[in-house]
């Protein structure tokens, strides 16, 4: 319990998910495909942050979001994508 403001203190499994999940996106090779991918991945019930490194074709997700989800969403416009 945070002692300011009696909030519940985080739970591994939620600091866990708030610290975010990285994965290897492959074929990402322009802005338009960095905006195809984090579009899609901003679709996704409980990401709060998505970040897309074009030239090591790396995605971060961060949120509550299940990494299935994720993943399919990213197939889902046309690209590979794997845990990293």
């Amino acid at each position: 319990m945070c002692q300011s403001c009696e909030t519940p203190a985080a739970t591994t499994a939620d600091e866990a998910k708030a610290a975010g999940l990285d994965f290897v996106v492959q074929g990402m090779t322009c802005g338009g495909c960095a905006t195809k991918v984090t579009n899609a991945v901003q679709g996704v019930s409980g990401v709060t942050d998505v970040t897309v490194d074009i030239t090591g074709g790396k995605l971060s997700v961060t949120g509550s979001a299940d990494e299935a989800a994720i993943t399919a969403a990213v197939e889902g416009v046309g690209y590979a994508v794997a845990r990293a």
